[in-house]
């Protein structure tokens, strides 16, 4: 009774008081500065859900008070945050699986940090993207300490068996990068626990080699997750597929685990060039197993815009997606669903080793190591402010 008067009440101050007027459809800016649409709250996905929660503190009051842009017809106007710079369409949402476990899911405005101040939040060269193993190809197994940023992301079912279903990327020592279906597109009944850090070979614990061991893993447990607001997952095209897991205790920076560089400039705007050289890496499924024992990793190019279109035409790429791969056998299937699609970055006179940088997040592909058919990845330098808006201290 109580969660319903609260919600009764949120609801009625909703209607009733607005912070200005926008006309309906008109142009507005979300709580987070995301440019967006003023629409009825029923035509907002991410409201309705914030709405639905069964208990709202005042982190949602907050927010849901924030996205007010005025009323039309007497109904109350939100302001929603538009998919990949276009307008929805009246009475239209996102399309999320209908298995999707978004009741675990928080996506709430953060503290009353500045974009500078959350920019501090997550490190910069040399304090990310350094790998103590420089032998970065040579095989499809990994030495013990490449890559020592990317986590596994865990999840319990009804049954109580306990699994690993993606990957991720650690952006500092509270926050792991991933994929939105990683999170929102999970069956009923599954509930994220924990994030794996500082894994090699998945059998052993510690992981050693040639006499040496290294620090055990670190499972951490997840206090929020966030999916991105405008998250679309059909079966035709797939977008703003990004979120964060903020983890419940800071993570131990060691050999093995240390996190990747976020590219904020922007510079990074037109990165990675078409032709570059990037990299994958993960458990992930190969072409005779479901998933590997040890750490694999493989190179892949970039390809352009207009040839992935070609490949998945009813997929509406567009520029917030990079493409890569299509060389037979060689495909993010050698990493993990979330995890990270990096490029090292040269040494610079502000940089004074070269540095891996977090370019894209797997997000789908086909058959996996098709011949000519790159998989689709998040670009992450077009959600930088999203990152920022979205963590803290």
């Amino acid at each position: 009774m109580r969660t319903m008067f609260r919600l009764a009440f949120v609801l009625i101050g909703f209607c009733c008081v607005t912070n200005g007027q926008t006309e309906y459809r008109g142009r507005c800016s979300t709580p987070v500065g995301e440019p967006g649409t003023c629409v009825l709250v029923a035509e907002c996905d991410f409201i309705r859900r914030v709405l639905a929660k069964p208990i709202l503190d005042k982190n949602d009051i907050r927010y849901i008070e924030s996205s007010r842009c005025g009323t039309f017809d007497r109904k109350a106007l939100a302001c929603c945050a538009r998919q990949s710079g276009s307008v929805p369409s009246p009475g239209s949402t996102n399309s999320n699986p209908g298995n999707s476990n978004s009741n675990n899911v928080d996506n709430r405005i953060g503290s009353g940090l500045s974009l500078s101040d959350r920019r501090k939040l997550l490190p910069q060269p040399p304090d990310c993207g350094v790998q103590y193993d420089d032998r970065i190809v040579g095989g499809e197994r990994t030495s013990i300490s490449a890559y020592p940023w990317i986590a596994r992301i865990q999840h319990v079912d009804q049954r109580n068996n306990y699994a690993f279903h993606c990957g991720g990327s650690l952006i500092n020592k509270r926050y792991v990068l991933t994929a939105a279906h990683c999170l929102a597109g999970i069956p009923r009944g599954w509930t994220i626990t924990a994030v794996r850090l500082g894994e090699w070979d998945i059998a052993t614990n510690p992981d050693c080699e040639d006499d040496e061991c290294y620090d055990a893993v670190q499972d951490i447990g997840v206090e929020k997750l966030i999916v991105h607001e405008n998250f679309i997952n059909q079966r035709t095209e797939v977008h703003n597929d990004i979120g964060l897991l903020r983890l419940a205790a800071p993570a131990r920076y060691s050999e093995t685990v240390t996190p990747i560089c976020v590219p904020l400039d922007g510079n990074f705007e037109d990165r990675p060039a078409d032709g570059a050289r990037l990299f994958v890496a993960g458990w992930g499924q190969t072409e005779t197993d479901l998933g590997s024992r040890f750490k694999l990793h493989v190179s892949v190019p970039k390809v352009t815009i207009q040839h992935c279109r070609s490949k998945y035409p009813a997929a509406n790429i567009d520029d917030r997606q990079i493409c890569a791969g299509g060389q037979a056998g060689k495909d993010s299937c050698k990493g993990d669903s979330g995890g990270p699609l990096m490029e090292i970055m040269p040494p610079t006179r502000q940089q004074p080793q070269p540095a891996f940088f977090v370019m894209g997040v797997v997000s789908y592909g086909r058959q996996c190591g098709l011949e000519n058919v790159p998989g689709v990845y998040t670009k992450i330098s077009r959600f930088g402010d999203w990152i920022l808006n979205h963590i803290e201290p």
